[in-house]
């Protein structure tokens, strides 16, 4: 009889998980027309990226209390991931938080002669200019160099910095974000051929 009980029990636990999932699916369906429309990509939602232009604005990232003498702090400002490295005088600059040669995060890497040096595969690029210091992908041995040949070496892109009130700032380009997704949801949609029907 206590067994009967006890797989009654979770039949009834069973039963009220799944009325309890089919009203909130309801719920959903019910909700305001203007709710679900926030989060749909439609075609008729696709932005001309010129729509939205260049506009720099000094943006904070971080504590200017958060930074020692050569050290790199990953921040994040205007939708876009952003290095902060300082000297080993303590001087602050900003780069994007992005190794050129295939993406990876920099604030695991480290800050060696006046440069930012990527924790993979050890390219340097200094902190004024971004500008490559001395070879493209130099380790680990055989398969750095050899990864370095799938893309040429390109610099690391910088930005101007600041710091203001105990805060960093960087003047970021706050439309770039929208101005890389209008781009981006009419590529894909043009691969599908579904914005100017080129496709039917």
């Amino acid at each position: 009889c206590r067994t009967h009980n006890s797989g009654s029990q979770r039949m009834l636990a069973v039963l009220v998980q799944f009325a309890a999932g089919a009203a909130a699916f309801q719920a959903a369906l019910t909700a305001p027309q203007g709710a679900q429309r926030s989060a749909v990509v439609r075609m008729g939602d696709v932005q001309d990226p010129k729509a939205y232009p260049p506009k720099n604005v000094w943006t904070t990232v971080c504590s200017s209390k958060d930074l020692k003498p050569s050290s790199l702090k990953a921040a994040f400002g205007a939708g876009q991931d952003i290095l902060i490295a300082t000297d080993k005088g303590g001087k602050v600059f900003a780069a994007a938080n992005v190794c050129p040669h295939i993406g990876t995060p920099l604030d695991q890497g480290t800050v060696e002669d006046g440069a930012i040096v990527c924790p993979l595969h050890r390219s340097a690029f200094d902190l004024r200019s971004g500008k490559l210091v001395g070879p493209w992908c130099p380790a680990p041995p055989l398969i750095g160099p050899l990864t370095g040949k799938l893309k040429s070496p390109r610099e690391l892109k910088t930005f101007q910095v600041r710091t203001s009130g105990g805060n960093v700032q960087v003047l970021l380009d706050v439309n770039a974000k929208k101005r890389f997704d209008a781009s981006y949801w009419r590529g894909v949609l043009d691969a599908q051929g579904k914005v100017d029907g080129g496709y039917y």
